[in-house]
C-alpha cells in the first residue's frame, strides 16, 4: 500500500483521536498516533478492497456493495470472531454467528455511543465530526465557502467529453469495450465468400496484373541472347 495523501491522513486523525479518547487515553506522542492512524486507514483500506472483490463476485449487473458482501469482508478480514472453521458449520448444520452478534452488540454499546458523543461534541444533529466542526466554527448555516473543496459540496461543472470519444462517463466507455469484446467473429465462410465477391468484380481473378518488364513471352529462359 502506498502512503496516502496528507489530506486524507490529516482527515482520518481526527477519528482516531475520538476513539483513543472514549477508550481513556488522554495523551499521545506524535509518532504513536501517526502510526495509529497509519494501521486504521490500512485496515479501512483492506476492508474496502475485500467488500469490493464480493461485490465483483456476488453481482453480475452492477457493482453496488450490499450488507451481505460487507459481512464477508468482515469475515475474511476477522472482524467477526469467534467463529468456528466452515468445515465444522458444514458438519454440524449449523451456522455459527457468535461473531456477528458481539458485533452488533459493541454497535449498540455504551462504548460505542460514547465515542459518537465525543465526535459529534453533544450536537446530535451532526451527522459526523466534520459536520459538527463545521457547525462550530460557521456563524450560520450557510457553508457556502466550502463549495469546490473537499469539505463542501462539488461545483456542478456538467458533463466534459472524453477526448477521443462520445462518452461521458467511465461506465458508459467500459460498457462499449465489453459490448465490443462480446461480439461475435466474422466465421470462415463468410470471409471466403467476401473474397471471392471482391475478386469476382474484377473479371474472376484477383491477382495484380503484371507490369510485363519481367515478362518473356513464348521464349525460354534457356535461349540465348542477342546481345550485337
Amino acid at each position: 500500500m502506498t502512503p496516502p495523501p496528507a489530506v486524507f491522513h490529516s482527515l482520518l486523525r481526527p477519528a482516531v483521536l475520538q476513539i483513543l479518547r472514549a477508550a481513556g487515553y488522554h495523551g499521545a506522542k506524535p509518532s504513536v498516533l501517526d502510526s495509529m492512524t497509519d494501521l486504521a486507514a490500512r485496515y479501512l483500506y483492506h476492508l474496502c478492497e475485500l467488500t469490493a472483490r464480493y461485490t465483483e463476485h456476488n453481482s453480475s449487473e452492477n457493482m453496488t456493495p450490499t450488507v451481505v458482501d460487507i459481512r464477508m469482508a468482515l469475515q475474511h478480514a476477522g472482524a467477526l470472531l469467534p467463529e468456528r472453521p466452515e468445515v465444522e458449520q458444514v458438519f454440524w448444520d449449523e451456522e455459527d454467528v457468535r461473531g456477528m452478534d458481539e458485533f452488533q452488540s459493541w454497535a449498540a454499546s455504551g462504548v460505542n455511543k460514547e465515542i459518537k458523543r465525543i465526535a459529534l461534541d453533544g450536537d446530535d444533529e451532526a451527522t459526523d465530526y466534520l459536520m459538527a466542526l463545521k457547525k462550530k466554527h460557521s456563524k450560520n448555516d450557510d457553508d457556502s465557502k466550502y463549495v469546490g473543496t473537499l469539505l463542501g459540496k462539488p461545483i456542478e461543472q456538467g458533463d466534459i467529453p472524453v477526448e477521443g470519444g462520445p462518452y461521458f462517463t467511465i461506465y458508459d466507455w467500459e460498457t462499449q469495450l465489453k459490448q465490443s469484446s462480446e461480439r461475435p467473429p466474422t466465421p470462415p465462410d463468410a470471409e471466403s465468400s467476401q473474397t471471392q465477391r471482391d475478386g469476382g468484380s474484377q473479371g474472376g481473378d484477383s491477382r495484380p496484373p503484371s507490369s510485363g518488364l519481367s515478362s518473356l513471352g513464348d521464349r525460354s529462359i534457356a535461349d540465348e541472347m542477342d546481345l550485337s
